[in-house]
Order: structure tokens, then sequence, then C-alpha cells
């Protein structure tokens, strides 16, 4: 009877310890290792540029072209010397319009790094104009650790005109000063509620374009081709101290070509620009377009 038991004790083991080795394999099986090129799958190669030790990959949603208005840029930078991606980079960069001997600057952000990734780091610009054969936009790109720059590089890139719908609208305030507002989202709009997101700068002066935070952006949006019909439940852009970003909704009752016509006020609720819709005021000076 005891080597019965003995027998079994020695069956049962040999059954849990095949469970256990089975269920590990099947871990280590199922772990998949992230790799920089897993991080920007997806993504659209701008450019590639070696500066000393180190090269920039450039990288952008969508088609991979810049345009005039809003623009997120991805960055990854790699060490040539050892083959890795850089996973702790402190970076930088500075945008500049060359127009023969005078430069200008335009909005943009600071860089930092993509949520649950290691290598991949983000930020944005808001470029103000088109470049061309003679004028051109150059971004230098700082890599720093602590105080000391590591490489330091200015690469030049085109930015072209946008095609499609509007998405962005510069104009001078009725206190004189030049703003600069550009559509974020929606970028899949649906019908119904969307959310609705965007950024607004004022010029300083040509090297300085400060984000404004304490205006109010509000919308009507209408469907020109549709006798000009709005829709209910719209609520007007504010700004998000949490995210940075002017946030509202956007209700969208049905498909088809939208206006959403703005109205820009600024704290003290003075109209800076913008019009409202009446029976002879079709449409705003400024507006932004969605289509789907």
């Amino acid at each position: 009877m005891r080597l019965i038991i003995n027998n079994y004790r020695q069956f049962f083991f040999l059954i849990l310890c095949s469970t256990v080795f089975l269920t590990s394999c099947k871990k280590d099986v199922d772990v998949k290792v992230i790799t920089p090129a897993d991080e920007v799958a997806g993504l659209q190669k701008l450019q590639e540029f070696t500066q000393g030790d180190y090269t920039f990959y450039i990288y952008k949603k969508d088609t991979g072209n810049l345009v005039v208005g809003y623009n997120e840029v991805y960055i990854q930078l790699k060490n040539n010397l050892t083959g890795n991606y850089v996973e702790d980079a402190t970076l930088s960069w500075k945008p500049l319009m060359h127009m023969g001997s005078i430069s200008h600057a335009c909005p943009y952000s600071a860089i930092s790094k993509v949520a649950n990734t290691n290598t991949l780091y983000k930020g944005y610009f808001i470029f103000i104009m088109a470049s061309d054969d003679v004028d051109y936009w150059e971004i230098t790109y700082d890599y720093t650790n602590g105080t000391d720059t590591i490489v330091s590089a200015a690469n030049r890139l085109t930015v072209n005109n946008p095609t499609g719908r509007v998405r962005y609208q510069s104009f001078i305030g009725s206190d004189n000063l030049s703003y600069f507002l550009a559509l974020v989202e929606p970028t899949a709009p649906q019908v119904g509620t969307n959310d609705i997101t965007a950024y607004l700068y004022k010029k300083v002066d040509m090297l300085t374009f400060n984000q404004v935070v304490t205006d109010i952006i509000q919308i009507d949006p209408r469907m020109p081709d549709m006798d000009n019909h709005t829709s209910p439940s719209n609520v007007n852009l504010t700004y998000d101290s949490t995210t940075g970003i002017y946030k509202g909704k956007l209700n969208m009752t049905m498909t088809g070509y939208w206006k959403v016509n703005l109205i820009v006020r600024d704290a003290g609720n003075t109209i800076l620009k913008g019009d409202s819709i009446t029976s002879t005021t079709t449409a705003s000076s400024i507006y932004f377009e969605i289509e789907f």
C-alpha cells in the first residue's frame, strides 16, 4: 500500500512540474520585446541626418509632409558609436525661417518623451508660412546632458501650403496683435459629438510667440450646402491647463461639409476676431472646415 501511495505522489509531482514548465514556457513565448522600429510603426519618416556621433530620425503621422499650420513631429536619436537609440535624451529645438536678410520663428512646443515608449520623443510646430526655393525653414536640434550640449544639428526642411479644408487661421486682432490659431482635433470626425482641440498663439516679436491661455474660442458649426443649418449642444473652446490646449465639444449631426465659424474673445470678453452668424452674415471671417 505504501508503495502505491509513493507512486501516486511521484505521479502528481511529475504532473505539477510539467504544468509549471509549460506555463513558464508559454509566458516566455508571449513576451514581446518592443524594438525602436516597433515604436515608429505607422509613422512616416520625414528625414534622417547625422551630426557627430548621432543620427536624428524625424517622423510625422499621415502623409509625412510638413504643412502650414499644426504639425506633430516625432524624433528618435541613435548613438552611432554604440548602435543604440538614446532612451533618456534631453532634447530641444528651434525653428527659423530664412528670408534673405530677415529671419523669423513660429509657434512651437517643447519636446517630451512619448508615453509608454523607450526611444520616441515628440513635439509640435505651427508653421506660419510655406517655404520655397529661396525662403526656407531650418530646425536646430540640441541634445544636452544637464548644461552640456552633446550635439547640435541644424537641418533644412520643406513646408508646404496645406491642401484640402482649412485647419489654420492667422489674423490681426482688434488689439492690433498677430494671432495664430491651429486646429488639432478632430482628425477622424464622426456623426455626433466630437472633441475639438486647438492651439492659440500671439506674436511678441520675430522670434517669440507666446501661447494664449485666457481667451475663449466660440464655435458655430454650419452646413453651407444645407441651408447653413447649425447643430445643438456645442461647447466653446477654453484653455485646459492640464493638457496645455484649448478644448471644446463639436456636434455634427450628419456627414458632409461643415464650416466651423469662430469668434475669439479675450479675457475681458472683447472680440479679437470673428463674426456672429445672422440672416445677413452667413460665415465668420475666421473659421475651420471639416468634411467627412
